[in-house]
């Protein structure tokens, strides 16, 4: 017998743009804009959002991609999703990978999920190990600010080695890149997206990164981006 999923208790941690009928704040436009816009050059095809958060990703790509299966290792995530976005199938998976066989899926999207877990390396490889050859993978990834970056490229350090938080880590597009390209991904696009700009201000220096952000968005630059994403093919 299947379980039965008790109803999500409306709560203050979950903020109100996640729900099915909510209107959606500005990072969370620009975030689906970005994903979608590359999603639709794609054609049909069986679909894993791996990480899905609280869903709406999910919900939005179903309407062009509805061969669509998502995971996510929280359970409460799990079963807000299921309430908020059925039909679509919505599961926990396991923080060291899914139980999904090789080459199950043409499209694996993951947005903003490599800073979060414990092995970039070993997560990269499961998204790889799910992907046909030649299949798809559309992954956005989260780097600091612009002028902090370019004052650790002058003093010799990467961003992935700085740790914002316990347990998150940081990655610009370069090393995401060379990430994906080592284990097997050819990078067919690169694009980036933003948050809405000056929404940090404590200081002169937010104040001038916020600046470099508005015309990096306004020129389409990646590098200057906090969320660089990338559309990628498994290669054999």
């Amino acid at each position: 017998m299947d379980a039965v999923i008790e109803p999500v208790r409306v709560s203050t941690e979950i903020p109100r743009h996640f729900y099915r009928d909510a209107p959606q704040d500005a990072h969370q436009r620009r975030r689906h804009q970005a994903v979608l816009s590359l999603l639709r050059e794609l054609p049909p095809g069986r679909v894993l959002d791996y990480g899905f958060g609280w869903g709406d990703i999910a919900w939005a790509a179903a309407k062009t991609h509805p061969d669509l299966h998502a995971v996510d290792v929280e359970q409460r995530r799990v079963e807000f999703a299921r309430q908020q976005y059925a039909p679509i199938p919505f599961d926990r998976c396991r923080p060291d990978g899914v139980d999904f066989a090789d080459a199950s899926f043409d499209i694996v999207l993951s947005i903003v999920v490599l800073p979060f877990v414990p092995d970039d390396e070993a997560y990269v490889a499961e998204l790889r190990r799910v992907l046909r050859p030649g299949g798809h993978l559309i992954i956005a990834t989260k780097t600091s600010q612009f002028l902090p970056r370019v004052w650790m490229r002058m003093s010799g350090q990467r961003d992935r080695d700085r740790n914002p938080a316990p347990g998150i880590r940081h990655h610009d597009a370069a090393d995401a890149a060379s990430l994906l390209e080592r284990h097997g991904f050819s990078i067919l696009r690169r694009k980036a997206f933003y948050d809405p700009p000056f929404e940090a201000r404590r200081n002169l220096a937010d104040i001038v990164n916020g600046a470099f952000e508005v015309a990096g968005e306004a020129l389409g630059l990646v590098d200057t981006a906090p969320y660089p994403l990338f559309l990628a093919r498994r290669e054999d």
